[in-house]
């Protein structure tokens, strides 16, 4: 029974762990209109159309990409 409980904590504590590793490291994000970097996405619905943070331009689709 103990036994039970000790595994069940360090496989929650393993998870939680990866889960915190994977989300630190999210890719920088790079605005195919600007250029320029950033950690979310510069898109935005406004209206019901997407548009452009940066330049407020109307997109068809996101023009974001990831930082190779």
């Amino acid at each position: 029974m103990k036994t039970n409980i000790l595994i069940k904590l360090m496989t929650a504590f393993t998870v939680v762990l990866a889960s915190a590793a994977f989300a630190a490291d999210s890719p920088t994000l790079v605005c195919g209109l600007t250029g320029k970097e950033m950690k979310e996405c510069c898109c935005e619905q406004k209206d019901g159309k997407l548009v452009c943070k940066h330049t407020g331009k109307v997109l068809e689709k996101c023009c974001c990409t990831t930082k190779e």
